[in-house]
């Protein structure tokens, strides 16, 4: 698949394996389940915001609205709705959001449980990307982090930064330059309490996403 497709099949609402059927499915069954949770109890466990019957939930370097007990979703700022996937993937954090505190410890995707059915998919879709975009260019990785609310991360590597994808599930995203003998590469952490908040499938779609932020701010300088 041609690399520019890469960057834009997210702003369709879908992913790879993921059918716009599976996303309604997924959709219409976090819309029943979120008709029985306690709306407070569940900003306590998420670290969201709710007030006057609705959730506020960071999401990378924007804001969503979630409305309860009538579900709807908005995106601050925009009068377009929000792509399926971030509307699914936004109830889904607050239907599994236990409290667990953030970690502070930082494991790779293949880590996760289960990660063993969706590396492939995060590999091919958030990791080989960035490499091509930024394989040779740690200034430009730098650029588009800081411009997506990054911060600059004490790791090894030739750039590295984190990301606060939602309140709770903070990303890492690290980039080491090749040289003659070794090629570039990108890794992305999750904080190890990630799992307690969103399934490791919905996972593998934040780092999807953090992907093609970068990537789509990088081709908006380059315009």
């Amino acid at each position: 698949m041609p690399r520019r497709a890469k960057w834009i099949i997210l702003k369709t609402g879908l992913g790879p394996r993921r059918s716009k059927m599976g996303l309604d499915s997924a959709y219409r069954k976090a819309i029943e389940e979120m008709q029985g949770i306690n709306p407070y109890v569940v900003a306590a466990k998420s670290g969201a915001n709710f007030e006057e019957g609705k959730f506020t939930i960071p999401f990378f370097h924007r804001s969503f609205l979630v409305h309860h007990p009538e579900i709807k979703l908005e995106e601050v700022g925009s009068d377009a709705p929000p792509p399926l996937f971030i509307q699914v993937l936004l109830l889904h954090y607050l239907l599994h959001a236990d409290g667990t505190p953030i970690s502070g410890m930082w494991i790779a995707y293949r880590h996760l449980p289960g990660a063993f059915l969706f590396e492939r998919r995060f590999t091919s879709w958030a990791l080989d990307p960035l490499v091509k975009a930024f394989g040779n260019d740690a200034q430009g990785l730098r650029q588009a982090a800081l411009a997506l609310g990054g911060s600059p991360m004490s790791r090894t590597g030739d750039a590295a930064f984190r990301f606060l994808a939602l309140p709770k599930i903070p990303l890492g995203c690290i980039l080491y330059l090749g040289d003659e003998e070794v090629p570039s590469s990108i890794n992305m952490l999750f904080d190890a309490a990630a799992p307690h908040y969103l399934p490791t499938e919905d996972l593998s779609y934040l780092g999807i996403y953090l992907s093609q932020a970068l990537g789509g701010s990088l081709e908006s300088k380059s315009r």
